[in-house]
């Protein structure tokens, strides 16, 4: 533990080492974009984000949508990712995957029922493997949101998942990534 003025006193001291590697990211100039409020069934998951069981989370909100008979056209993948892990603990770390549902839904065990609040959202399309989100977040809030002039929204980052990795080669995976913005 260090208090933030000790911090600034003394930059050796290292919040979290992570080795970044130079990736070249394929990464569209963002659109400027507003989204209505949207309806999900979500399955809440805790850990550091490269250890958490993402096929079992989908499984599980695909078996609602059977099960509730809540099958539409439009239904979205979506992810919430809530925390930094360069600031916070592993096991404190919270991520929410949600299926966007176009008819009513009941949370059932582990499933829950939620609105996603819409509003204006830098939307960024990334083209490439899951495995560089970290150099992708740390482009969109080290460099693009330094450059522009865009206040951030109280509200968590969502990424949609385009692409089903079982379908697309690793390096042509298509994910949104959405910054709430004001």
């Amino acid at each position: 533990e260090i208090s933030p003025s000790a911090y600034r006193k003394d930059k050796s001291y290292t919040i979290k080492k992570t080795n970044i590697m130079k990736v070249t990211l394929n990464i569209k100039k963002p659109k400027i974009v507003t989204l209505e409020n949207q309806n999900c069934l979500y399955y809440r998951m805790h850990g550091a984000y490269q250890t958490l069981d993402y096929g079992k989370a989908w499984e599980t909100l695909w078996g609602q949508v059977k099960a509730q008979k809540l099958f539409t056209k439009g239904i979205q993948h979506v992810g919430l990712p809530y925390d930094d892990p360069k600031v916070t603990e592993d096991d404190k770390i919270r991520y929410d995957a949600c299926l966007i549902i176009h008819k009513d839904a009941k949370p059932s065990d582990n499933i829950g029922v939620k609105t996603l609040n819409g509003g204006k959202f830098a939307m960024f399309l990334y083209q490439g493997s899951y495995k560089y989100f970290s150099q992708v977040y740390d482009y969109i809030f080290n460099q693009w949101l330094m450059e522009n002039d865009y206040e951030l929204r109280d509200e968590p980052v969502r990424e949609r998942y385009i692409s089903h990795p079982d379908r697309v080669a690793e390096d042509k995976l298509k994910t949104e990534f959405y910054l709430p913005i004001k």
